[in-house]
């Protein structure tokens, strides 16, 4: 299952029709890992469709090839080969997720630590503090140059799930990378940093408002959950995507191991999200033992039950971990 970045080389050079897609409900890694591939394949003359039954975050709409995803195939949809990233599990593809007579053969570029290997060829670094940073070591295997469009794509990725640079995950790898990018790549840190956090609505500050007066403090202080419902957003005139990053609020409260975001999810069940500082909570161990996964200091997992039986089964386990 497990193959090198060359193989992978070798498979892009001879595929011609290729399919880029990553799990449901796209981030910044995703979103822009696959931009950046996008911009590469068409720049050597492939013929690439990007995919999601999810929609792009609004946040994300402003980068090359973002507005040209589909949220459904063509019925003689044929594929020489399929790319998935920043994916560890085949089930966090969804239910909708093409069959083989239509991916051809399947590539999974990741980087997170747990996960269930799947595909032709499945790859997943650690070290890798984005899926970013394996499209940009595949570009320098091929030969092929970082375009201006593709360096947006892989700083978005690298920017975003590194934290603005802030997470543990930040390594010289990528620090080298993100300088090659503005010196080669044309990127502008200052302006790509105001498309990403511009635009925000009046909805999510009465949501922040709200979440930050009800977040609810517990183990010692170590541990702080927000929980959202539909009916809390409809009162603060959000939507669910105004709760992107809300997390990270509980994360940065003084005293606090871990943030934790429960709400549902559009697929069933209860969505949980864990933001650890990462030096005494593994949030992605603690997820995965749960059936998600994810990093030390960022992680996620979909629960059945309610949400405040959720919400008890994830304390019960952030308290074994912190005792």
């Amino acid at each position: 299952m497990t193959a090198t970045l060359q193989n992978v080389a070798q498979k892009i050079t001879g595929a011609q029709k290729i399919l880029l897609t990553c799990h449901r409900g796209p981030d910044g890694d995703s979103v822009g890992s696959l931009v950046a591939l996008a911009a590469l394949l068409k720049e050597q003359g492939k013929t690439v469709v990007l995919y999601n039954p999810d929609l792009v975050p609004r946040y994300l709409k402003w980068l090359p090839n973002a507005r040209s995803f589909v949220q459904q195939l063509k019925k003689k949809a044929r594929f020489d080969l399929t790319i998935v990233v920043d994916c560890g599990d085949a089930k966090l593809l969804g239910d909708r997720f093409p069959e083989p007579e239509v991916t051809g053969e399947v590539i999974a570029l990741d980087h997170h630590g747990s996960g269930c290997p799947f595909g032709d060829i499945f790859i997943s670094d650690p070290s890798a503090a984005a899926v970013g940073v394996l499209v940009a070591q595949l570009a320098e295997i091929l030969g092929w140059p970082i375009t201006a469009d593709a360096a947006k794509g892989v700083y978005v990725s690298i920017v975003t799930d590194t934290g603005g640079f802030r997470y543990s995950n930040t390594n010289a790898q990528v620090l080298r990378l993100a300088a090659q990018l503005v010196e080669e790549g044309g990127v502008d840190p200052a302006q790509l940093g105001e498309r990403l956090s511009q635009d925000s609505t009046r909805g999510r500050y009465r949501l922040l408002s709200k979440v930050l007066g009800d977040m609810d403090v517990v183990l010692g202080g170590r541990v702080a959950f927000i929980t959202i419902t539909p009916e809390l957003l409809k009162s603060c005139g959000a939507s669910w995507e105004d709760t992107e990053g809300l997390i990270n609020y509980a994360r940065s409260l003084k005293g606090v191991q871990c943030g934790v975001l429960i709400s549902p999810s559009k697929y069933g069940g209860v969505r949980v999200s864990m933001r650890a500082r990462g030096d005494v909570v593994d949030a992605g161990a603690i997820c995965f033992s749960l059936g998600g996964g994810g990093h030390r200091g960022a992680a996620g997992c979909t629960l059945e039950g309610t949400l405040e039986e959720a919400r008890v089964r994830v304390q019960a386990e952030l308290a074994a971990v912190l005792q």
